[in-house]
């Protein structure tokens, strides 16, 4: 939540067409000389995902390509196909068909921009939310200083939990009081998109309707609408959506065999940390309630590159009830079907 500028831009992927124009162009520029001889442009084309190349010559650079509506690119400096870690890793920007400038700072993702409408509309945002990220600063930094204190006092402690309710609500208003005012900005949908954990449904909804009907109608906006319609999917009251996955041994198990229980889903990963922490409560409860007709359905967001861990971390856990992944990660199809977007 630190100034996050940077992530709030990384969202702004949506894209209007402005004139007839239906290319980009980038001309950039670094700051300072570098031992690289390429940058790289990704962004998804009309052909599919692109990475472009740009042989730097002189401090310059430059791209051209018909981008998709609806899509952020971002670009990075690499060698031998790997990222530096060290140079700010790369720059998120939204591709829009128009000529762009792009002054390369020596930490990429403190480059900035010329010549994009939808920036100067995030420029715009960015001061209006500025005064609140300016109050988180100075509250993590006490916060801190407290955590790192030799006795925290729970009290001390509970005024720093209201305080952080408290700034939540007050950047989220400013954000809600953007999105009304500025109906036909770009930015209104990501934000809305951004917030929309703090927010009810009823609202994100209405919000939603207010925005410009083009706007509704970017890459963005369609797909923003299919993830309300998940929301509205697992509201309280509704039929929980049928899936099936597989356990840890290969076989599928569909939520339609566990019909007529008390059925807990579990979203959960070997890496989350606080997930694992969670875990001797779980067991506890199932424990205490399994003669009950209660039931969990443990959920995995781990990938093929940690199947092993999951596996060694129901065994660890003591995880006695069904376990199922699709190892797909954060692209799990079941998390997706139940809008998950964060465990524990």
């Amino acid at each position: 939540m630190r100034l996050a500028f940077l992530t709030l831009a990384l969202l702004l992927s949506g894209q209007l067409s402005y004139g007839q124009q239906n290319y980009f162009t980038i001309e950039g520029k670094l700051a300072k000389e570098t031992a690289y001889k390429y940058i790289y442009l990704n962004y998804q084309s009309t052909e599919g995902f692109k990475q472009d190349s740009s042989l730097i010559k002189n401090g310059a650079f430059y791209f051209k390509g018909i981008p998709v509506y609806g899509t952020h690119a971002y670009i990075q400096l690499k060698e031998n196909g790997a990222a530096d870690p060290d140079n700010g890793n790369q720059f998120d920007f939204s591709i829009e068909p128009v000529n762009f400038k792009i002054f390369v700072d020596e930490n990429l993702n403190e480059s900035r921009i010329e010549g994009s409408p939808i920036d100067k509309d995030f420029q715009k945002l960015k001061r209006i939310l500025e005064p609140a990220y300016l109050a988180w600063e100075k509250w993590y930094e006490r916060y801190d200083q407290f955590k790192a204190s030799a006795s925290q006092d729970s009290i001390e402690l509970n005024k720093y939990s209201i305080e952080y309710q408290k700034l939540e609500q007050d950047e989220t208003d400013l954000a809600v009081d953007y999105i009304i005012n500025h109906p036909g900005s770009l930015p209104s949908l990501n934000t809305l998109e951004r917030f929309s954990r703090r927010l009810k449904l009823r609202q994100i909804e209405k919000l939603f309707d207010s925005l410009d009907d083009r706007i509704k109608q970017t890459f963005d906006g369609k797909e923003f609408r299919k993830q309300i319609d998940r929301m509205n999917a697992v509201q309280i009251g509704k039929i929980a959506p049928d899936f099936s996955a597989k356990d840890t041994s290969g076989n599928f198990v569909s939520l339609g065999s566990l019909k007529g229980k008390y059925l807990l889903l579990d979203f959960w990963a070997s890496w989350c940390g606080p997930c694992r922490e969670e875990n001797p409560y779980v067991v506890k409860a199932y424990q205490k309630f399994k003669a009950k007709n209660f039931e969990i359905l443990g959920i995995s967001l781990d990938d093929e590159t940690t199947k092993e861990r999951w596996l060694k971390a129901i065994k660890e856990d003591q995880l006695v009830w069904q376990q199922v992944s699709d190892l797909k990660g954060w692209q799990s199809e079941v998390a997706e079907l139940y809008h998950v977007r964060g465990i524990p």
